[in-house]
């Protein structure tokens, strides 16, 4: 008898991950540029950041205005690495109109946990779609203009998978 193989069931599934041991040397490198860049106890603000100090990570690196009520998260700037890899560029776009709904409500919270805590995070997501699998890291750094208040996030993205077969069409990821 064969035994029948069930389709990979769509959903995403993230584990948060230390900020001491950071896995990926892109990722650990980025956070240790942030570092550097907050003064004292003050979160940097978007001024600081300067992207000719990384210009290894530059097609990795999103920025994120975020605005208040309601909480809302819009792609100022979707680095072209990250923007090739799911077949779209989200600059100018909101959260909101992250496909699946499922993945959008993940980055939702997350983005959300950044902008009212001020503090760092990162996150291993396993992302299944159509399909297909992907997992990668995402580190994501608040900045505030006024040191303290986050009204831009700041992200970077490691892969840890492949990316998605051509024929799925990575565009039904965000439409």
């Amino acid at each position: 008898m064969y035994s029948v193989r069930k389709p990979m069931q769509d959903g995403v599934a993230a584990t948060r991950l230390s900020l001491t041991e950071i896995p990926s040397d892109t990722l650990r490198r980025m956070y240790a540029y942030w570092q550097s860049k907050c003064p004292g106890e003050r979160l940097p603000a978007r001024s600081d950041i300067d992207p000719l100090d990384f210009p290894w990570a530059l097609g990795l690196v999103c920025l994120l205005d975020v605005a208040r009520y309601p909480l809302t998260f819009r792609y100022r700037l979707d680095g072209t690495t990250i923007a090739e890899r799911y077949g779209a560029d989200l600059t100018g776009r909101t959260i909101d109109e992250i496909r699946p709904e499922f993945h959008a409500d993940l980055l939702r919270r997350h983005f959300s946990e950044v902008a009212e805590s001020g503090r760092p995070t990162l996150y291993r997501i396993s992302l299944r779609y159509g399909g297909q699998a992907r997992t990668y890291m995402r580190l994501t750094l608040p900045l505030a203009r006024d040191g303290q208040t986050v009204d831009m996030i700041m992200t970077i993205s490691d892969r840890l998978t492949p990316e998605y077969d051509d024929d799925l069409g990575a565009d039904q990821l965000f439409r």
